[in-house]
């Protein structure tokens, strides 16, 4: 139907449909709060026809009272011309002055039953029913008051202009280009923004599991010791124990990458003796350069002199007997004058570790041994201090009858003071004076190990 304000210039026309219900729930019309309006009056209108209908005189049949002329022509009518065929029917006086004292129980209809009670007696029963009756007037007249203020209400909404909603719009420095965008723009651009967006976001970062599992595979505990301080990592400054996010592994990771930062920066390879470390430092990247100063030696030999035997004695054996080896013939030298070749003499220039060795080959032309049979004898050799005669490395052979020659060797690694003097002394207990032969050696060895 078209509303009737429909063409009131200049109003709006406004359907009953964009209105809603604000007021109470009506369980007895099936209205609830929110409903439109449009439904509001249709169920109102749909209750009022169904009482109507209820009351309509049509609706009921009278003709068993064989009635021909005044019929009742309204409700009320009807209800009172019901009433006197029950006073006739009890055999009370409809005028009044005859009143039946024992009053016949009536069955009730249905909606008259309470707590179970089918029977009233009529007087009850008649009173009821003209209670309903009221009850329903009543009804009427407040649904046809609220009829009334809803078409009120329906005329002031179709004369009112229409409302349009405009979406709010906020400041964006982000994403898009600074402004201010309606929301649904902005939501747009925070999910599907290619660069910045949420989903963007999610590719780059990945979801939260697999964030939260990364966090999970921390492999360095507070336990562990710092490179730089050889300290728990859990007393490092900004340590997190129990990292649960990404930012607090982030931070430990720093702490740990810092650690090893600084420990780099402040390595040092220190150089032994001999050793020489050159470094070279490009930002914070050092290249060291090791190379290896041979420490100093002394090799010296000759062919050595005749040796007069010794009688054999108790103190034959000390070697401060002996004579002292002296060999002009020198191989290599870095003592400069710390071995003296007319003496035999060698002096301890620097406090260090020294290797000291030698080696003698004697050997005789003579049909015989060095010794006879019946008197044994030996050659002795040996490093020893030439003005203490101390002993530090002695050798001996004990050549057999036939034996003609007598080689000896002998070795010593130890630490020597600055100064000390050392020689190499050899002492003949055969029977036999040695003459020197062609290939006899005799050598003296030196070397600075430390």
């Amino acid at each position: 139907m078209k509303p009737l304000n429909y063409d009131n210039s200049p109003c709006s026309p406004t359907s009953s449909n964009c209105v809603i219900w604000q007021g109470p729930d009506l369980d007895c019309i099936k209205l609830c709060k929110g409903d439109t309006i449009s439904d509001v009056i249709a169920n109102l209108a749909a209750e009022l026809c169904t009482v109507m209908d209820q009351l309509s005189i049509t609706n009921y049949d009278l003709s068993c009272f064989n009635l021909v002329g005044c019929k009742p022509e309204t409700y009320q009518e009807l209800l009172q011309f019901l009433i006197e065929q029950i006073c006739l029917s009890q055999g009370l006086s409809t005028t009044g002055t005859n009143v039946k004292t024992d009053d016949v129980l009536i069955t009730v209809a249905p909606c008259f039953i309470v707590n179970g009670v089918t029977v009233m007696t009529l007087i009850d029963y008649v009173t009821a029913i003209g209670l309903r009756i009221c009850s329903i007037i009543d009804q009427i007249t407040i649904i046809n008051n609220t009829l009334n203020e809803l078409d009120i209400r329906v005329t002031d909404l179709e004369n009112a202009v229409p409302y349009v909603y405009t979406l709010p719009s906020i400041p964006v420095t982000c994403i898009l280009t600074p402004g201010s965008y309606p929301i649904d723009q902005v939501l747009n651009a925070l999910m599907n923004n290619a660069t910045s967006g949420y989903c963007a976001l999610l590719l780059a970062t990945g979801t939260p599991v697999a964030l939260t599992n990364a966090v999970l595979t921390q492999c360095i505990t507070n336990t562990d010791l710092q490179v730089s301080t050889c300290t728990a990592y859990s007393t490092a400054a900004n340590w997190i124990s129990s990292p649960t996010t990404v930012a607090s592994t982030i931070q430990n990771l720093w702490v740990v990458l810092c650690d090893l930062y600084n420990e780099f920066a402040t390595s040092v390879v220190t150089a032994g003796t001999g050793i020489t470390v050159t470094p070279t430092v490009s930002c914070r990247n050092t290249t060291y350069q090791v190379s290896i100063t041979p420490l100093p030696g002394l090799s010296v030999y000759k062919t050595p002199d005749n040796l007069l035997k010794t009688t054999p004695s108790l103190s034959v054996g000390n070697l401060c007997q002996g004579t002292i080896m002296q060999m002009a013939s020198i191989e290599y030298n870095d003592f400069g004058t710390a071995y003296d070749a007319s003496t035999g003499i060698f002096t301890v220039p620097v406090t260090g570790v020294y290797t000291i060795s030698f080696f003698i080959n004697f050997s005789r032309e003579a049909t015989n041994g060095w010794y006879d049979a019946a008197t044994p004898g030996m050659w002795i050799a040996g490093i020893v201090t030439p003005v203490s005669c101390n002993s530090y490395c002695i050798n001996n052979d004990s050549p057999t009858v036939i034996h003609k020659v007598a080689c000896i060797n002998g070795s010593i690694t130890r630490q020597f003071t600055a100064t000390s003097t050392l020689c190499l002394k050899v002492i003949n207990l055969t029977n036999y004076d040695y003459v020197r032969e062609t290939g006899d050696v005799v050598r003296f060895t030196v070397q600075r190990v430390k």
